[in-house]
């Protein structure tokens, strides 16, 4: 016999044997035990197998300052990089001088960190979320949002500025640099086209949005219905001539993947911190911007460690 035919009588003789064995345990072994009590004995005995979403889960706290304010997160709770501390860069390996995350305390000065929670519950990642987290880009699935919050190197300043409304004025004064080549219809039958011209692309304001209460301003020109990391529709809350408080960018155009989501990035200021808050969510909640910076704002203000948290223990 070829070692082909071996090998195919091997393959039949394993299928043959674990029908058999499927056999005599569905249709003989389990309904004899059941019938004399035996699962309903080891049931008794053992009890039902723990499930992973019922047992306890306790993530470690990380802690930190951010210009001198404590803060004590749950390591579920951080996203990316987690916490940037300001003696260890992100990008480079940890100096065996540099203390571990878990031997952090209040007294390691930070300058930024990053957190993902699923909206609108703002549940973090856990057993119990896992499978919403990992399906947060399919086009049904639950919208998490990526907040990211940047310690100012001069927290006494704000205030004192105009908010976001130089950030907003240069978006629109930058778009107006970018230019692109666009070919003219024939002039006359022999002509295949008819030249080309250059077209600059520019931002259009449309006032005041009914549905969400901002500003906002569109690009218009050459390409903008199609996506571009450029091509951003801008919204701002108040005057764009004074101080703007909120600032909002969304993707425009039609997006690479029919499925994909447009998504916005939101930017606000947090005085109590003397920092910067920036954090992400499908265009499709825009209406809902308040809600979600109210929501956003008061997490991370949650974040700051209580007066008996802020004790470090003595030796």
């Amino acid at each position: 016999m070829s070692g082909a035919g071996r090998l195919t009588l091997i393959v039949v003789v394993l299928v043959a044997i674990w029908l058999a064995g499927s056999t005599l345990w569905s249709g003989l072994a389990r309904p004899w035990l059941a019938g004399v009590g035996v699962f309903d004995t080891l049931h008794e005995i053992y009890g039902e197998p723990p499930r992973l979403e019922t047992q306890e889960f306790s993530p470690p706290i990380r802690k930190a300052n951010i210009n001198g304010v404590p803060i004590a997160i749950p390591s579920n709770y951080l996203a990316l990089v987690g916490i940037e501390y300001k003696d260890q860069s992100t990008w480079a390996p940890r100096d065996p001088d540099t203390p571990k995350p878990d031997e952090r305390t209040f007294e390691d000065e930070a300058h930024a960190f990053t957190l993902a929670v699923r909206w609108p519950d703002l549940k973090p990642r856990s057993p119990e979320t896992a499978q919403s987290y990992w399906g947060r880009g399919d086009p049904d699935g639950d919208p998490w949002l990526q907040i990211g919050l940047g310690a100012y190197s001069n927290p006494d300043a704000i205030g004192r500025d105009l908010g976001w409304a130089p950030l907003v004025r240069g978006r629109i004064e930058r778009i107006e640099e970018r230019t692109h080549t666009r070919r003219l219809p024939p002039r006359n039958p022999t002509e295949r086209w008819g030249g080309t011209e250059e077209v600059r692309i520019h931002y259009e304001m449309r006032g005041t949005d009914p549905e969400t209460g901002l500003e906002w301003a569109e690009p218009m020109g050459p390409r903008t219905e199609r996506f571009h990391a450029w091509n951003l529709t801008l919204h701002w809350k108040s005057d764009l001539d004074g101080y703007v408080s909120d600032m909002i960018e969304c993707y425009n155009g039609q997006m690479p993947r029919p499925e994909g989501r447009p998504v916005c990035r939101h930017r606000f200021t947090l005085p109590e911190w003397g920092a910067w808050v920036d954090f992400g969510y499908p265009r499709a909640l825009l209406p809902q911007w308040r809600e979600i910076r109210s929501a956003v704002r008061d997490l991370i203000l949650d974040l700051e460690a209580a007066p008996l948290e802020n004790t470090e223990e003595g030796p």
